[in-house]
């Protein structure tokens, strides 16, 4: 599957009058680029993960983020099946862990 369709139509979110056209009407926005049933379904759903694994860059799955106010936390949590404070817990898990290894700069 080719992402160019998906990616452009993620891009030009940053351009305020295509964010507010999303926002009024997803379905619409979504129907006006060239996306397969599969893309508009991913785009339409946000889904994070479906989106990653076709190939959106994280820079654009940003700009999807920024137009719904969905901050990375949240987002990078439901690319991996987690809500929010989960992924902020396993964050915070990670750092007590990884703490162990860093190493200590006088």
């Amino acid at each position: 599957m080719s992402s160019y369709d998906l990616s452009r139509a993620l891009y030009d979110l940053r351009e305020p009058n295509k964010r507010e056209a999303f926002l009024a009407d997803q379905q619409s926005y979504a129907h006006s680029y060239s996306l397969n049933e599969r893309e508009q379904e991913m785009l339409l759903k946000h889904d994070w993960r479906g989106l990653a694994e076709a190939g959106v860059s994280i820079y654009l799955l940003t700009k999807l983020a920024a137009a719904l106010k969905v901050d990375f936390v949240e987002m990078e949590g439901a690319m991996r099946g987690m809500n929010k404070q989960e992924f902020a817990r396993f964050l915070g898990e990670q750092a007590k862990r990884n703490k162990r290894y860093a190493l200590l700069l006088e």
